[in-house]
This record gives C-alpha cells, structure tokens and sequence, in this order.
C-alpha cells in the first residue's frame, strides 16, 4: 500500500521546521557564551569611598585613540579610562597623588605589553629604581619605586655658582608603582609625592582588582 504524496510531502515540511529551531537554538546558544556583556571601564575606577580621606578626585575619563601611541594602536588597545585623585599640602605632608589607568587590550598580548609600560616609565636617567614586593594579583602582577636624584639649576644670568643663595636644589617626586592585569584588562595604579606608603598602594591595587569582573 502506497502512502499519499500530501502525507509524504507535510512530513518533510515538518523536518525541516524541526531542523531550523534546532539550527536557530544552537547559534544563540554559541552568541550567548562566546559574547558576554562587558561592564564599563567606569565601573572599575577607584572611588572616592576606596582612596583615603584627605585625597580628592580631580580627574575621571575616558580615553580614545588620540591618549594612547601607535604601538598600543598597534598591539590592540581597544579602550582605557584614567581617573586622578590628589591631595594638597598639609601638616608638612607636600601634595601627592594618585592615578589609576585602566586599559582593554587582548588578553594574549598584555604580558608584552605591561613589559614594554613598565620599561618605558623606568627609563628616566633621573631617577633611581626599585622593585617593590609583588602584591600578587591577577595573571601580571609587578611593582616598584622611583625616587627622583638631586639637580642643582643655576639662577644666574652671567656665571654658574654652587653656592645656595644663587642654586636651587630641586627634587621631583617620589613614586610607587603597580602593574596588574586579569583576563583582557590591564591596570596602573601609581601614588606620588613625599611619604608614599607601599601598604595604601597595595590595598588600593586589591580594591581595583576586586572590581574586575
């Protein structure tokens, strides 16, 4: 006995209606693990709450293409965001200051470029350099000191004098310096100015890591 050819003919429209939800289903599956939501940089910034009381947020934004090199073009930076917050002198204290820079670039390509950031900010022949204990977070975790040297700038028009009533002894300031990264998310953490404690830097490294989802 022969099956009716309508019957054979709704079977496969049926299949192929099966086949296409199946189709539908797998792809949205796939664009929903390989596409995650990404958070904002803004939403990974230090907050007035994180840093101490006595600092102040001066600064808060986002950078583009024109903030950044050819080279971190180059090597896939994506989008950063920096935020600064400093402190006025006081008690003898001096002012000082705390910058946070947060960069997106491929998650493979960050170990060669925190290299490259940390050796281009210890170039200055100016000052000396130190590696600080690593606060060990995240998958790079580097940290350091720059202390300024002395330079004595003669004040005369006519003749170069040693004396202090004719020089200046100028000093830069002081800095510490973290550098960490997690997944596709590269941070800079730097506290300037007389007196910087390697504790307050650490605890606020672990703040912004904490904030990297």
């Amino acid at each position: 006995m022969s099956t009716p050819r309508h019957l054979i003919i709704t079977i496969l429209v049926c299949f192929l209606i099966l086949a296409a939800g199946c189709t539908v289903r797998d792809i949205n599956g796939v664009n929903t693990e390989s596409t995650p939501a990404r958070l904002p940089l803004e939403s990974m910034v230090l907050t007035p709450s994180d840093v101490p009381q006595n600092f102040t947020l001066v600064e808060s934004r986002a950078k583009n293409t024109t903030d950044v090199g050819n080279l971190a073009l180059a090597l896939g930076w994506q989008q950063g965001y920096t935020v600064r917050y400093t402190r006025s002198p006081e008690d003898g204290t001096g002012s000082a200051e705390i910058l946070q820079t947060i960069a997106l670039y491929p998650e493979k390509n960050i170990p060669a470029i925190a290299e490259r950031i940390e050796r281009q900010e210890r170039s200055d022949n100016n000052r000396t350099f130190s590696n600080l204990s690593s606060p060990s977070i995240g998958n790079y975790s580097h940290a350091f000191s720059g202390k300024e040297t002395v330079r004595i700038i003669n004040k005369s028009d006519n003749m170069f004098l040693l004396e202090y009533d004719s020089a200046k002894e100028t000093i830069q300031q002081d800095f510490i310096e973290i550098i960490f990264s997690k997944g596709d998310i590269l941070e800079i953490i730097r506290l300037t100015g007389p007196g910087s404690d390697f504790s307050i830097l650490s605890h606020l490294a672990q703040k912004a890591y904490n904030k990297i989802p």
